[in-house]
């Protein structure tokens, strides 16, 4: 067996073609005859042969690979997004590469670098608060990119989010509509546009309806991630001084649901519990969970806006902000007790 990598030349020397028929073999060319194509194809497929993809990236300038920069892969919202960005881009031919920074933002610049230095078409990036350089290095570097699912401030490119202010303000007013005046805040991280966001909407719509921001228990992102990655929910639930739960996404939600239930709590009857995301969306079998999110695809709208922009670097940038709903599935009601 040949050491290293099979090349065209070891294709030429099997089948008794020239390397350069090979290579426009391989390529499909139709001034070729067809028994040609076929014989040349069969071999390199018998021999193993893999297409420098480098290579050929190098001579048309386009590698067809999209990389995803993302901050969680144990966070099934981006899971989500991730698969239905590879099913859109599949069907024009690009291929998804995923780089994680597993919570650490100082990897950023460097996966950013990597993507780049790999020869990458364009970059889908998830940033957090205050990344504002990172964004200004794909710029510098005339690298395409689309910002995904967050805001960052005095920043010009595209993007598209969800109006998170919305979804705040929605869970707000739906709870004090159906008579809640004491809240359990269950926060995403501090550095995530979509906490800042949420937070605030929530209390504009509790205070319009007369509750003071007092009665709102909020747990920091921090302390609920680390709780829930040692699943050990239950003790930031403690004291029940309050009759609803606002969770800023669908995961943690779940686990609090677990761990209100395993303490013969019920919902919505004893606590109502409000979420975002809308993960059931992407997997119906996901426990019926009350939650905020768009009912259009951030993912897709995210890769077309990409693939635009590759094909026009001139475009000026595009900012979209997709408005949220409520999908309501029963896990909210008037509070115990009430009328």
């Amino acid at each position: 067996m040949k050491a290293g990598r099979i090349t065209l030349k070891d294709i030429s020397l099997e089948c008794g073609y020239t390397v350069n028929t090979v290579s426009r073999a391989l390529r499909n060319d139709p001034h070729l005859p067809e028994s040609t194509r076929v014989l040349i194809q069969d071999t390199a497929k018998s021999m193993g042969y893999i297409r420098n993809s480098m290579a050929s990236s190098l001579r048309s300038g386009r590698s067809h690979i999209v990389a995803v920069i993302v901050n969680d892969l144990h966070n099934q919202h981006f899971c989500d997004l991730l698969n239905q960005m590879d099913r859109e881009l599949r069907k024009v031919d690009y291929n998804l590469m995923i780089l994680c920074m597993q919570l650490d933002d100082s990897l950023a610049e460097e996966l950013i670098h990597t993507a780049i230095s790999l020869g990458v078409d364009g970059i889908l990036y998830f940033p957090n608060f205050g990344q504002r350089h990172y964004i200004e290095y794909m710029t510098g570097n005339n690298m395409p990119f689309v910002l995904l699912d967050r805001r960052v401030n005095d920043v010009d490119a595209d993007t598209v989010r969800c109006d998170d202010l919305q979804g705040g303000y929605l869970a707000g007013r739906h709870l004090a509509e159906l008579g809640h005046r004491r809240f359990l805040f269950l926060s995403g991280i501090e550095k995530s546009s979509s906490q800042m966001d949420r937070f605030n909407g929530f209390l504009q719509a509790i205070r319009e309806n007369g509750i003071p921001g007092e009665n709102v228990r909020a747990i920091p992102g921090e302390q609920v991630e680390e709780a829930l990655a040692q699943d050990n929910i239950a003790p930031l639930l403690f004291p029940m001084d309050y009759t609803a739960i606002v969770s800023f996404r669908d995961e943690v939600s779940y686990a609090v649901m677990t761990a209100l239930y395993e303490k013969g709590i019920s919902i919505p009857g004893d606590i109502s519990i409000i979420s975002f995301d809308n993960l059931r969306a992407e997997n119906p079998s996901r426990p019926a969970l009350t939650s905020i999110y768009t009912d259009r695809s951030i993912a897709e709208i995210g890769v077309k806006l990409l693939l635009e922009r590759m094909e026009d670097p001139s475009l000026p940038p595009r900012s979209v902000v997709l408005p949220v709903q409520i999908f309501d599935y029963g896990t909210t009601a008037v509070p115990k007790g009430a009328s």
